[in-house]
């Protein structure tokens, strides 16, 4: 016959308690997100399967045009800091 734990409370079956250590477990753990090289960071719908779109990699800044067979670099647009001053756009979120 399988000795129940002694820990356990007398109305607390083996899984409550293997349940209950887990979440416990879980809770310790910090989750890191990976800090992402390419973003989109707006988009502009031009029609059926083409679009305009500001992407961001490693802090550079292009506008691209996508269709359903290509995707052109239209510019390298400048870095935020940069820009001519007009109207208040947010950062790539």
């Amino acid at each position: 016959m399988i000795q129940e734990n002694q820990n356990l409370a007398p109305h607390a079956s083996p899984l409550s308690y293997i349940a209950s250590r887990a979440l416990a477990l879980l809770r310790g753990i910090q989750i890191k997100r990976r800090e992402r090289s390419l973003r989109v960071c707006e988009t502009l719908p031009l029609g059926e399967k083409r679009f305009l779109a500001v992407v961001e990699c490693e802090r550079q800044r292009f506008l691209l045009a996508v269709t359903g067979q290509s995707i052109s670099l239209l510019q390298k647009l400048q870095p935020e800091e940069n820009r001519a001053s007009g109207p208040e756009e947010s950062p790539c979120p």
